[in-house]
Parts: C-alpha cells; structure tokens; sequence
C-alpha cells in the first residue's frame, strides 16, 4: 500500500509539472506577437475609409508595410521604423472599392509579424411592420 501512494504521488507532481510548462510558454509568446501590431478601420474622411496601423516596436527594429489586392497586387508598401508607430492608410474608393486589402507587417528578415485582410459590405434591410390599431 505503500508504494501504491508515493506512486501516485510522483505521478501527480509529473501531470502538474507538465500542464505547468506546456501551457504556459506558448500562451504567453502568442499574445506578445499578436500586441505587436493592428490594423483598425477609423472611419472616413471625404467619403473615404481611413485604416490605422498601430505598432509596439520597444526595440526600435525596422519594419515593412505593404497593401495587396485580391489579385496579389501591392498597392502601397513603406519602410517604417521608431518605439510606438502610427500610420493612417486611405485608398481611393472608386479603384479599389470591391477590393479585399490585405496589410502585411513584416521585419528584416522577411518573417511575418501580422497579417490582417480588410474587406468591405454593403447590407441593405428592409424591415416591414404590421400592427394592429384597433
């Protein structure tokens, strides 16, 4: 009987040592690459959409921007570099209106910090109401 607990025992250190490590470090490397950098849509300016860049860059590294259409066109790139980095994109609506843009962020070396695709819809509702006066 003994030796049935201390078994259980080590058994119960090993499973809680290794939940401990294997959850953790991956968990915690994922949400510091996805804090890095994020593309949002502002809103307009002259009747045409505004997307903000926002980038984390606490080792002052360089980076490249660059915006393809659905084809793989690069419609805008640039080098950017400095701690705390904001850009604001506006496209013409007319050329690139039906469109998806993807920003892609990446470093140096070519490896992708983020991706983000933006795409745009229409929803028309026409909504009908019967209600009873009487």
């Amino acid at each position: 009987m003994k030796t049935f607990i201390s078994k259980t025992k080590i058994f119960a250190f090993a499973l809680v040592t290794l939940f401990a490590t294997s959850f953790t470090a991956p968990a915690f490397a994922a949400e510091e690459d996805e804090k890095k950098a994020e593309i949002s849509y502002v809103g307009n300016v002259n009747d045409l959409p505004v997307y903000r860049l926002s980038l984390n860059n606490k080792n002052n590294e360089i980076y490249f921007v660059s915006v393809t259409d659905n084809d793989g066109n690069v419609i805008y790139n640039e080098k950017v570099s400095g701690s705390k980095i904001v850009r604001n994109y506006q496209f013409d609506a007319d050329l690139y209106s039906e469109y998806d843009l993807t920003f892609t962020i990446s470093n140096l070396k070519g490896k992708t910090v983020s991706a983000y695709t933006v795409s745009k819809s229409k929803k028309v509702i026409n909504e009908v109401a019967v209600n009873k006066v009487k």
